[in-house]
């Protein structure tokens, strides 16, 4: 079945997407987000501190988001997992394959 699955994402794969994650208050917002590879994630900081968004493993990194500033990231394959901000390692989120 998951085979079945996997074959019906790739038949007619829709373009890749663009998905906002939103800082704020210490906070990824949405807290879970599900994209695929090729997609971009853009985190735009809220706070008046900077943060970053790390996965786990810093298999990817966005370096370092001003206040006020965003950045961007290409979703690469094996993405899923948790990821933080490595200046608040509270700062929690998920990101899961699409």
């Amino acid at each position: 079945m998951l085979a079945g699955a996997a074959a019906a994402c790739s038949r007619g794969a829709p373009a890749p997407r663009t998905h906002a994650v939103e800082i704020r208050n210490f906070v990824f917002q949405p807290a879970e987000l599900a994209a695929a590879p090729g997609d971009t994630i853009v985190w735009t900081n809220r706070d008046a501190v900077p943060h970053t968004a790390t996965a786990g493993g810093k298999a990817w990194d966005t370096g370092e988001i001003a206040a006020g500033a965003s950045a961007r990231a290409v979703v690469p394959a094996n993405a899923a997992g948790e990821y933080v901000c490595a200046y608040h390692l509270g700062m929690k989120a998920r990101l899961t394959a699409h």
